[in-house]
């Protein structure tokens, strides 16, 4: 009787054990349930895992990367950018390669149409104002150039400083690349006055640049040069040049007296974009979008 007494109590002793840890399990279990619930909540309320994929316009580089940096602090996902001129961020669009593409000009009728082909219905959003400033180098005494002295200068019409007021010196021009939406802005607008001198083109003589970053290494590095960047690029040692008497800035650009300025762009496939997209366009044109494009030298929406 003894021994079975104690074979009981051994045998309850291991039963209960066991029903303890079963017990034990099912409710670290539901604690591991409950984690991995608040896990994938947490997921839905960010962009983990989803990448966003932006090409083009090298004026629009530098804030696209700001708006970029805070959009991941704030949203999470990735977000790629990367330049190539608005010329290249279209063609991207319309090969599949990006979801959006930058811009410093509008889309011509010929990339809307490929685009069209594409099976694309192409949506513009404007971001941003900017105004394109015309810098020289420091050992230029020139301060003050019209539309068309500007234009003069880049066809090759003018080839001396001295024509302009300034020292007996060969000016060296340099410009945007043919895939820059600024350098096909500054054609137009400049060079053939607002479109009414449509023959005139850039001089053989122009040295082409990829980027802003280029023209401003050349201003820097040598002398008796003249080029044109974004507003947004404009940095203290550079000097700046007036074009009809105005300087340029972020003030003359939004009062409307500064000649030289223009709307900039982001181009969409369609209207639906991935959830990532339609969250980062939101973001740009949002109030603290706006103020990033602000801190990075270019005019608000709001304040066009």
């Amino acid at each position: 009787m003894r021994k079975a007494t104690f074979k009981n109590k051994i045998w309850m002793f291991f039963s209960l054990s066991v029903m303890i840890l079963f017990l034990g399990s099912i409710l670290l279990s539901g604690c591991g349930s409950g984690s991995d619930e608040e896990i994938l909540n947490n997921s839905n309320l960010t962009y983990d895992g989803q990448e966003l994929v932006i090409s083009g316009s090298t004026t629009l580089l530098q804030v696209s990367e700001a708006w970029a940096s805070a959009f991941m602090e704030e949203f999470g996902g990735t977000i790629i950018v990367n330049g190539g001129g608005s010329g290249g961020g279209i063609a991207d669009l319309i090969n599949g390669i990006n979801e959006l593409a930058n811009a410093s000009r509008q889309i011509r009728d010929e990339e809307y149409k490929a685009a069209e082909d594409a099976g694309l219905d192409i949506q513009e959003y404007t971001v941003l104002y900017d105004g394109i400033a015309v810098i020289v180098s420091s050992n230029v005494s020139v301060e003050d150039l019209t539309v068309e002295q500007l234009s003069k200068i880049y066809t090759g019409e003018i080839t001396s400083w001295e024509e302009l007021g300034g020292d007996d010196a060969g000016i060296v021009i340099v410009a945007r690349d043919s895939s820059s939406g600024t350098g096909e802005y500054f054609l137009e607008e400049v060079i053939q006055i607002g479109k009414t001198l449509d023959r005139n083109d850039y001089s053989e003589k122009a040295l082409r640049l990829q980027s802003n970053a280029d023209i401003v290494n050349q201003i820097k590095n040598n002398d008796n040069v003249i080029g044109y960047i974004g507003l947004g690029y404009l940095e203290e040692s550079l000097k700046t040049v007036k074009v009809e008497g105005v300087e340029p800035s972020i003030e003359t650009v939004k009062d409307g007296t500064y000649p030289i300025s223009r709307g900039l762009y982001i181009y969409a496939p369609g209207k639906e974009l991935t959830k990532i997209g339609q969250e980062y366009m939101d973001f740009v044109l949002s109030p603290e979008g706006q103020e990033i494009g602000l801190e990075e030298g270019f005019v608000p929406l709001g304040d066009q």
